[in-house]
């Protein structure tokens, strides 16, 4: 495990697969409306404030048809 996955095993993963969204525009929310640290890699956001996360998830959500958000602690 490198050490940036020891730093964030604890926090709040959001997974998206969101099509109408670009992981930029979803980078960009991120960086203006996040109250704590977070870290991006592709489709997943690890957020170490579970506000931000919730949030996050919220506005990103699909719910037409199979849910592309997945949320986990």
């Amino acid at each position: 495990m490198s050490k940036i996955e020891q730093a964030i095993a604890d926090w709040h993963v959001v997974n998206t697969h969101n099509e109408f969204y670009s992981n930029e525009k979803m980078l960009v929310w991120a960086l203006k409306n996040c109250q704590g640290k977070f870290y991006h890699r592709g489709n997943r956001f690890w957020f170490h404030n579970e506000k931000d996360a919730t949030v996050f998830a919220l506005k990103y959500a699909d719910y037409i048809g199979e849910p592309k958000v997945t949320f986990s602690p």
